[in-house]
């Protein structure tokens, strides 16, 4: 797999090869009893002329579990015709495939007239009262969504919190929002990846409170703005907008600054602006890195220390003075190889793909599932298969499988998943192990403990690569090959010297003394990561290189004598991009980043609730520590 590093030369292409990429998807999944097939089951008839409401709002529910268990919901392509808000209202799923991106369509009727319809989906039952944030693993994967000739209704009100993914989606209409995260009050984390806005006054608006990843988002001939961010910790990559007068508006929605805007923006191209308006306005925490704007026009105007850019091309920019601990400490970022997830071909000949039930795997029987998990492998890889599936889980405990045992992917098999809520506990030694006779990129997708002990993914081999995606599995490394995560509420840690992870959308949580990411000796990029508990966040050591962007501290009943730091930094390189902290019940961190060098130990220390564009935590360039 090529490293790709994300600068201005080359952002242009990698940009449309991504594009490319999430439009070609074509999807198939078995007949089987965890599979909804939006026609034949619910009768809907895709002709554009139908109403096809209430069908989709049946399968919806249906997805989240409400005949029993949970399971996916496969749109067949087609233009739907809907004529009300199509409303998510469990406090889980739903798990939405739609067969082509561009095939698919959810279009809403034109001149709808009722106030009620605000939007095409929305994501949470009361938009007025969100309650908690535990709206989990919303899943909308592969479609279109039209909200047609309305001027007042949004393309999708998007709320989801810890691991919840809305990706390959394409969002087209004339209303105010394509995207709408800030329409409740409170949101996040959440992931939004391989999306393509079109049309309306603004792309994505992002607020309150508990972060967001944008990943690869294009925006095309919006009226207003592209995307608006405050009161959030947002970090975005790979952005691309195509006449929006004014792309980024990071801003704060009262005189609190560090109720703010903070952005991480990695990787930008921006065409056919405002010749008179900068493509991003600032007056909160912002680092932007790698942009380039073409046509006439200024790049970014700010209002903050370090003021504004006027030029067409950006190569790295902080709003605020850089944080060190040691004063020798560069004043940029690490930069670290930028890699996207290699991705596996979807299998669309069904007759690959083995139900791991079949073999014994159950959820109601509270049995250890690791040797039918591992003959259904055996008999994948013997056959020449390439995806094993397990059923989604519902109903009353024990509704979750188990997995206390090591299961070793091998041969042809790339692709093991969750239809539905793939729900797994292990035991503290349980796990998936990929070596060097599995496939090149194998991926986990869908398999989450919620809130048991999770089971182990682990990387053992030298060249191969894993892939997780919507996974709260501990993730952990201990060869050489690449490790990938994506949307997802893990703990992770690199043992093995130079093994590599790239994560978007990282959601760990615990009380933890060590760390709840370790990196020792290895590389880790994070785009997107918010976390919680008390403890050590992030440890980085043994010559480790660790590079964040867009990060919420949240630790909760925080005591002011707690003297763990939340980023521990020993020997190593560190580099933190955009960081908010906001505590409620209790201290902020006592301690920010404590770090080591060869026996010396410096601390940032207090300073309440942050927003730092930056913190730079490595040697001066040509010392010979970290490695």
């Amino acid at each position: 797999m090529n490293t790709r590093i994300l600068t201005p030369l080359l952002l242009g292409l990698a940009l449309s090869a991504t594009v490319a990429r999430s439009a070609d998807l074509r999807v198939r999944f078995p007949d089987d009893p965890s599979v909804i097939d939006l026609r034949r089951e619910f009768g809907a008839k895709g002709d554009g002329k139908a109403d096809d409401t209430a069908a989709l709002q049946r399968a919806i529910e249906a997805s989240c579990g409400s005949g029993g268990t949970s399971r996916v919901l496969f749109i067949p392509d087609g233009t739907y015709r809907v004529t009300e808000t199509l409303v998510v209202r469990t406090r889980s799923g739903p798990w939405i495939w739609g067969e082509s991106r561009d095939g698919v369509v959810l279009r809403m009727a034109d001149g709808i007239a009722d106030t009620n319809v605000t939007a095409v989906i929305r994501t949470i039952p009361d938009p007025a009262n969100a309650g908690s944030a535990d709206w989990f693993m919303r899943n909308i994967r592969n479609l279109t969504v039209d909200s047609g000739n309305n001027p007042t209704v949004d393309g999708i009100r998007w709320f989801g919190n810890n691991s919840s993914a809305l990706q390959g989606v394409r969002i087209r209409g004339n209303g105010p929002v394509g995207v709408n995260s800030a329409f409740s009050g409170q949101n996040g984390p959440n992931l939004v990846q391989d999306v393509v806005i079109d049309g309306f006054e603004t792309g994505i608006r992002s607020s309150w409170i508990w972060g967001q990843t944008l990943s690869r988002i294009t925006l095309r001939n919006l009226r207003k703005e592209g995307i608006h961010v405050t009161a959030n910790a947002v970090a975005i990559e790979d952005l691309v907008a195509e006449n929006v007068p004014v792309v980024l508006r990071n801003d704060y929605p009262n005189d609190w600054t560090w109720w703010g805007g903070v952005v991480a923006l990695v990787g930008g191209r921006f065409s056919g602006g405002d010749p008179a308006r900068a493509s991003i306005t600032n007056s909160s925490v912002l680092f932007a890195r790698d942009l380039a704007r073409t046509g006439p026009g200024p790049l970014l105007a700010s209002t903050t220390p370090g003021g504004s850019v006027t030029g067409s091309r950006l190569d790295e920019y902080v709003s605020h003075p850089v944080q060190r601990a040691f004063a020798d400490s560069p004043g940029g970022s690490l930069r670290l190889p930028v890699k996207r997830e290699p991705e596996i071909p979807w299998e669309t000949d069904t007759h690959r793909w083995v139900c791991a039930n079949d073999f014994g795997a159950g959820f109601h029987d509270a049995v250890d599932d690791t040797a039918a998990l591992q003959k259904a492998i055996d008999t994948a890889a013997a056959r020449g298969a390439t995806t094993v599936y397990l059923r989604g889980t519902g109903g009353p405990d024990p509704s979750w499988y188990l997995l206390h045992g090591e299961v070793r992917i091998h041969g042809s098999v790339r692709h093991l998943l969750g239809l539905g809520f793939g729900r797994i506990l292990g035991n503290g030694q349980g796990r998936f192990v990929i070596g060097d006779d599995s496939a090149p990129v194998v991926k986990l997708q869908n398999f989450q403990a919620f809130g048991g002990m999770p089971a182990i993914a682990e990387n053992r081999s030298t060249t191969n690569a894993l892939v997780l995606e919507g996974c709260d599995l501990r993730i952990l490394g201990t060869g050489k090959g690449d490790l990938f995560a994506t949307d997802c509420p893990s703990r992770v840690e690199l043992r093995s010297p130079g093994q590599g992870l790239w994560a978007r959308q990282l959601n760990p949580e615990g009380t933890d003394d060590l760390g709840l990411v370790r990196n020792h000796g290895g590389s880790l990029w994070v785009l997107g990561m918010k976390h919680e508990g008390k403890g050590v966040r992030v440890r980085t050591d043994a010559g480790g290189r660790t590079e964040l962007f867009g990060v919420f501290n949240y630790g909760p009943g925080l005591e002011k004598t707690d003297e763990r730091p939340a980023f521990m930094v020993e020997d190593a390189a560190f580099s933190l991009q955009g960081i908010r902290e906001l505590n409620f019940g209790g201290s902020d961190y006592p301690v920010k980043v404590r770090e080591v060098r060869q026996g010396r130990t410096n601390e940032i220390r207090g300073g309440g609730w942050i927003g730092w564009p930056l913190y730079s935590g490595r040697p001066p360039t040509g010392s010979k520590n970290p490695r």
